[in-house]
């Protein structure tokens, strides 16, 4: 006589269906983890291997331009090495690429960081320093009124300037502190141009339509232009350099008429006879022309199958030494 009753050997039988279930259940689960462990891990590797990648295009950006420097009579021009744009190297499992652009063949934002001479303008006003003045014009050249452009140039300088004093239309502290998020004025430089877009007054539509011209230089005030790597289509800005004394036209027939090699000495660009006349009339704007620079901008692209790194690096040209000023991650605009 079989001692189980037929119900109990169903029970036993249900109980041994749902043990082998629940194992199959946890075994799955338990691949499953290890498969995302697994691809975790390779994409870790892959990302750390890209970054190794984009800081080796950095090194070889450096030789580019160290070469570039030793063959050139120091001048920096567009037909130089660095100047090659999206230069592709393949990497094992992948690929490097990136471009160099010159800091100097745009408006360094940190230039309207220099304090105004007061009781120097009209009125008794403070007067707008030089890059002040260049920077308004470059916004009245890209099609701004005037008023509007004034606006903004006092916007901007009191918000890097040292001081917490608001120009005659510029904004400080009090007014960013009303604001529905409200913060402070940075009343420092700018270490990239989309802090641009913290500056009250500058909207998605201005900061996007200022972006070819545009750059910041990380703790430099000064703004030099290199007349050598300016481009066509950036003629407004050498027409607001000159405060739109010469027409958008006229800036892009003098980079038309620009020698190949770009000009050997300043002297050659200032005596240019559209230009000439306003060199000798001020002094000081000679001093916002050059034909060298010493800052550059590196942004590499490295691929390691399914990872991409963005890297963004500022170089600074310091005797034969190149110094990395910056590195930024991601490629922002």
């Amino acid at each position: 006589m079989n001692p189980f009753p037929a119900k109990q050997r169903g029970v036993a039988l249900i109980v041994v269906l749902l043990i082998v279930a629940m194992v199959a259940i946890i075994a799955t689960n338990i691949n499953s983890r290890n498969q995302l462990t697994v691809r975790r891990t390779l994409n870790l590797t892959e990302y750390d291997q890209a970054f190794w990648y984009a800081i080796s295009a950095e090194e070889l950006a450096k030789k580019v331009l160290k070469q570039d420097f030793e063959d050139a009579d120091d001048t920096v021009h567009l037909q130089q090495y660095w100047a090659q744009a999206d230069v592709v190297f393949p990497a094992e499992n992948g690929e490097i690429g990136g471009t160099i652009s010159d800091l100097q063949s745009c408006f360094n934002l940190n230039a309207l960081s220099v304090a105004s001479k007061k009781g120097a303008g009209n009125n008794g006003q403070p007067k707008l320093p030089l890059a002040a003045v260049q920077y308004k014009g470059l916004l009245v050249a890209l099609g701004m009124d005037d008023f509007g452009a004034e606006r903004l140039t006092h916007t901007l300088k009191d918000y890097i300037d040292e001081d917490a004093a608001a120009s005659p239309f510029g904004a400080e502290d009090a007014d960013y502190e009303s604001r529905n998020v409200p913060y402070r004025a940075a009343n420092t430089l700018m270490n990239h141009r989309s802090e641009l877009r913290a500056v009250l007054g500058y909207t998605q539509d201005i900061y996007l339509k200022l972006l070819p011209y545009i750059c910041v230089i990380p703790g430099n005030h000064k703004q030099v232009l290199n007349v050598n790597t300016i481009k066509v289509e950036q003629a407004a800005l050498l027409a607001g350099m000159f405060d739109n004394k010469i027409s958008v036209g006229e800036a892009e027939s003098i980079i038309n008429q620009r020698p190949g090699g770009g000009f050997e000495k300043t002297e050659e660009f200032t005596e240019i006879s559209s230009i000439a006349s306003l060199m000798t009339a001020d002094a000081a704007l000679k001093s916002s022309f050059a034909v060298t620079s010493k800052y550059f901008k590196l942004e590499a692209v490295a691929k390691v199958e399914n990872a991409t790194f963005r890297l963004e690096s500022v170089l600074k040209m310091n005797g034969s030494n190149i110094e990395v000023l910056t590195r930024q991650f991601g490629g922002q605009k």
